[in-house]
């Protein structure tokens, strides 16, 4: 007869435990999510003492190694049958034919396919390829969360520049875009999703930007998000699904992108870069070295020591990949000579930024709220970043030619591109007409 057994502390653990006689077994109901890859519901093992005490103790071990050991055993099950699943699929494109499940080859398929099959299986003395033929293996569930993790492990090989930060924004909004689609229907399978579902996606995103304000930018990102994961399962396990047209004008009609708010050279000059002294020195550093090169925050705070060359003919620094962070764009690499306020910064760092090394949001937070608290914002659409579009500004009011001011502001020089660019000598003769004078 088997009694629980009744303590006064833990009582989570108390309720797994079981008497058989004088000794205590761990008794445990498995998971719902599990239960299809065990014969029982429950799963009782002899603990081997009749010590209430250590009963207590090897049963809280064990129930550790239980939850690993469900979720291992369930991924290698899964694995098991995606394995045999690409091999049918495989036999069947060897032998001429797309593969198909055993009910859609009864309810689908044209009869001359059918018979084709049929002969074709019944020739073979291959087990596998007769399997393959007439559709003995079910199609592998894949669902919404599962899809996500192969997404993401798929795209770790094309991330590998990417700073931990860098990697964390990345990878955070897609996952809030299959958290928010799971919410709105549930974890299904992909396999399962219908237009119906992703219509209902798109009303809650229209009411979302009704009620809260939000861009019918953002919805947009998260189609498209959902859309990368889901593509990528289906070419991965051959469900084939019509992606095409369950995605079909689902996107929003685009708002107007954010416009740009540059600050005036009389408002950076009188303003910002005047003592500010409620802040850090590294953080002042950041707002003149962003004043004389335009750089973004990303590749200022990621530079270092060798991207920093303070005692060469010309002191400058180097955008280029490395270590710390990876960089928004090819293009984005370049040499940017240090003139004025922002030779003045880089000398008194002493080369790099230390305490915001590799830190681009916490520099940049720190900074706006006290932009904010100190009211030093020409308006609440300006930031920080206010000071590269400013920089754009400034430069292109001297009109250098183009292919030098996109050499430095790292963007994209439409026309076909010959030798190594403007040279380090061309760059500053433009810049030593803005820069900013301490």
């Amino acid at each position: 007869m088997c009694t629980t057994v009744v303590s006064s502390g833990g009582a989570i653990m108390v309720s797994y435990l079981r008497k058989r006689g004088k000794r205590f077994h761990f008794r445990k109901r498995v998971p719902k999510a599990y239960q299809k890859y065990f014969s029982k519901p429950v799963i009782q093992v002899p603990l081997d003492t009749d010590s209430e005490v250590i009963a207590l103790q090897r049963a809280g071990n064990f129930n550790l190694l239980l939850d690993d050991f469900w979720k291992d055993f369930a991924l290698s099950k899964e694995n098991t049958i995606h394995e045999q699943f690409q091999e049918v699929v495989l036999k069947a494109k060897m032998c001429g034919f797309q593969y198909i499940t055993k009910q859609e080859l009864v309810t689908q398929s044209s009869l001359t396919d059918f018979v084709n099959r049929i002969n074709r299986a019944d020739s073979s003395a291959d087990k596998q390829t007769k399997t393959a033929l007439l559709g003995g293996v079910e199609k592998p569930v894949i669902y919404l969360s599962k899809a996500q993790d192969e997404y993401f492990a798929y795209e770790a090989g094309n991330k590998n520049e990417y700073s931990e930060n860098q990697l964390k924004k990345w990878t955070n909004p897609r996952k809030k875009a299959i958290r928010n689609f799971i919410d709105l229907i549930g974890n299904q399978p992909i396999s399962a999703i219908t237009r119906k579902e992703m219509l209902e996606f798109r009303n809650w995103w229209i009411e979302r930007i009704t009620q809260e304000g939000l861009s019918s930018n953002s919805a947009n990102k998260e189609f498209g998000f959902i859309r990368q994961i889901m593509a990528l399962a289906n070419d991965n396990y051959h469900l084939d699904l019509t992606i095409d047209q369950l995605f079909k004008n689902i996107r929003l009609k685009e708002t107007e992108k954010n416009t740009r708010y540059p600050f005036s050279v009389d408002f950076i000059k009188k303003t910002l870069l005047q003592s500010q002294n409620g802040l850090n020195e590294e953080a002042r550093l950041l707002i003149y070295a962003m004043a004389d090169t335009g750089a973004r925050i990303s590749e200022l705070t990621g530079l270092e020591a060798a991207d920093v060359i303070l005692d060469g003919v010309i002191p400058h620094i180097k955008i280029r990949p490395n270590q710390t962070r990876a960089l928004k764009t090819p293009q984005s690499e370049r040499d940017i000579p240090l003139v004025g306020v922002s030779l003045y910064a880089f000398r008194k760092l002493g080369g790099t930024f230390k305490r915001y090394h590799g830190k681009p949001d916490l520099i940049s937070s720190t900074i706006n709220k006290y932009f904010r608290e100190n009211d030093l914002l020409s308006s609440k659409h300006h930031s920080l970043y206010s000071l590269r579009h400013s920089f754009e500004d400034r430069l292109t009011a001297v009109e250098p030619p183009d292919k030098v001011q996109a050499a430095l502001m790292g963007h994209k020089y439409v026309r076909p591109r010959y030798g190594s660019g403007p040279s380090l000598e061309q760059k500053r003769l433009w810049l030593d007409r803005i820069a900013f004078q301490m």
